[in-house]
């Protein structure tokens, strides 16, 4: 039988929301409910960020054997338009709070295709087994929208985020 992973919206280290089939949103609060509560708006001169997002892989149901090779991407074009963009990481496993200050040292999330994924097991390599059933698995991965003066007024559309990875 084939192995159910999920991802979460981490709130804490080891407590997290699934969004596997949900939505993440962006915005001025440190919450993952999605509502329409506390938005970013364009700024006069200066970008300004949304708080940090952090998702991690969850074993809702086990392998047969195992799993390896955790990695994050997009379909690599932003739907988002002129003067938004996100920026992610791979923070290993050690939680910190969320901020609302720029990322440091983050790529282009739209950069992350499935030819040139983040890596999602860089520091909790597993390989994953049936005993790390209803745990976290792999790394934590950090999100973060920019919004500059340039953007377009209006609410944006939805971007998926794929989390694949090798099964036995």
């Amino acid at each position: 039988m084939a192995a159910t992973i999920q991802f979460h919206e981490m709130s804490a280290a080891d407590a997290g929301v699934d969004k596997t089939s949900g939505t993440i949103r962006f915005k001025d609060a440190d919450n993952a409910t999605v509502d329409l509560n506390n938005p970013l708006v364009i700024p006069d001169v200066d970008p300004i960020f949304s708080y940090t997002k952090k998702l991690r892989a969850y074993m809702e149901d086990p392998p047969s054997v195992q799993i390896t090779n955790l990695r994050w991407y997009s379909d690599g074009s932003s739907g988002f338009g002129t003067g938004v963009g996100v920026t992610v990481k791979n923070i290993g496993v050690t939680f910190g709070s969320q901020y609302k200050t720029e990322m440091s040292g983050g790529a282009d999330f739209f950069g992350k295709t499935s030819g040139s994924p983040l890596d999602g097991d860089g520091t909790d390599t597993g390989p994953f087994v049936p005993a790390d059933d209803n745990s976290y698995i792999g790394d934590i991965i950090e999100l973060q929208m920019s919004v500059a003066a340039s953007a377009s007024r209006g609410a944006l559309s939805a971007e998926a985020i794929t989390l694949a990875y090798d099964e036995i």
